[in-house]
């Protein structure tokens, strides 16, 4: 489960900004928190709000850069840039960007820590906190640091002894290179951050792909559903309850003479008690942005991972977005504590949520995103009317007509 991350000289993020899922003892007893093994009290949800191009999307793209980082930064080529861009206006652009993040596995609290430009990371740090009844006790599980005049990383790190041509690796976080050797500390942290799913990439949210024919996110869906016949059968009976006149999805897979695969997906419709079929393409863009989201929250909640949606609402009736954001609130439908990270413009859903779990951004004069959290304005209260309140600009984040 993820505490918080932060990061700092980051695409249109010039100052260091968190985001924080962490509450105190005045965060409502209600469904929308959990308690976590650590004893740390921690939000389902958190949603950032704010007016277009106001940042909410870099803010989203921290995390997702963190799992690459992590997970996957060895595979590229050796004499790769780094997939990062910095705060491109003054002086920053000349500085390294910064990222942290606080996560949990276990009841153990990992706090993993990057400053990094274009060409290399500068400094990677991996600390470990352990909180049980008796103590808390913190240790360093390893530090990475390169040297300028010696043009080369020191290294600390006894659980990770890595070739010195893998420590060398100048654009490979030390996860990613040791989860290839087979560490076995490095494999558990790995596994937390595979369950970290999301629908944005570097260049932003996939969804401006939506209405080309089978695009490449919608592509994946199909391919996803058709390989894992449980979810698929999950998605089938919400698709259905929301009332679309879908009554199932034929999903075929077509090997071709060069190799490459494509998919044939047909949506069944029930007209006078007779299956009639439509292909997926002539569905309309709200049904399917909702079959590609099912993909990924069905999978976040299998597993008690983490969703990270930019543009949730996009094409979506307002009440289907609170329908969908329900499905991590309540228990039932939660039952590992999966956690949710979304962008919106449906504004309904301050009323659904606490302060605690509602994120503003806006840029100021200089074109800077700032963020702050609602619980950090002063003088809110727990039972004020958030959606009221925001439309009337009290909270600020709201666009300048």
């Amino acid at each position: 489960m993820i505490h918080s991350f932060s990061c700092k000289n980051f695409y249109s993020i010039s100052e260091k900004t968190v985001v924080d899922f962490t509450v105190n003892d005045k965060a409502p007893k209600d469904n929308g928190y959990f308690t976590a093994p650590s004893g740390i009290h921690l939000s389902k949800v958190e949603t950032v709000i704010g007016p277009n191009a106001s940042g909410k999307t870099n803010l989203l793209k921290a995390l997702p850069f963190l799992k690459w980082l992590i997970l996957d930064s060895f595979s590229v080529d050796p004499s790769a840039q780094l997939p990062i861009k910095p705060f491109l206006f003054g002086s920053k652009k000349d500085e390294p960007s910064e990222l942290s993040t606080d996560f949990e596995i276990n009841g153990n609290i990992y706090t993993y820590s990057f400053i990094l430009n274009l060409t290399k990371i500068l400094k990677e740090e991996l600390r470990v906190k352990n909180k049980t009844k008796q103590k808390t006790t913190s240790k360093m599980v390893f530090i990475r640091q390169w040297n300028e005049k010696d043009n080369e990383y020191s290294f600390e790190g006894k659980g990770f002894n890595l070739p010195k041509e893998l420590l060398r690796r100048t654009n490979s976080s030390i996860i990613s290179s040791a989860i290839r050797l087979g560490n076995e500390e490095a494999f558990e942290i790995a596994d937390f951050w595979r369950k970290i799913e999301t629908n944005v990439t570097e260049l932003g949210w996939v969804g401006g792909h939506l209405f080309m024919p089978l695009g490449q996110h919608l592509f994946d869906a199909l391919n996803f559903y058709s390989e894992n016949a449980k979810l698929k059968k999950e998605a089938e009976k919400l698709l259905s309850r929301f009332d679309l006149g879908l009554d199932a999805f034929d999903i075929e897979k077509i090997s071709q003479e060069n190799g490459a695969v494509s998919i044939n997906a047909k949506v069944a419709h029930m007209f006078k008690g007779q299956k009639q079929y439509l292909p997926i393409e002539y569905e309309s863009s709200g049904t399917r942005q909702l079959f590609m989201l099912l993909k990924t929250i069905l999978r976040v909640l299998a597993t008690g991972g983490v969703a990270v949606l930019d543009e949730f609402d996009v094409n979506l009736h307002p009440d289907m977005a609170v329908a969908l954001l329900d499905f991590f609130v309540q228990p039932e439908t939660n039952i590992k504590n999966a956690q949710l990270l979304f962008s919106t413009h449906s504004h309904i859903v301050l009323s659904k949520l606490d302060k605690y779990q509602i994120i503003l951004t806006e840029k100021n004069e200089s074109g800077e995103t700032e963020s702050w959290r609602l619980d950090e304005v002063t003088g809110v209260r727990a039972d004020d009317n958030y959606y009221t309140k925001y439309i009337a600009g009290a909270y600020g984040a709201v666009p300048k007509l």
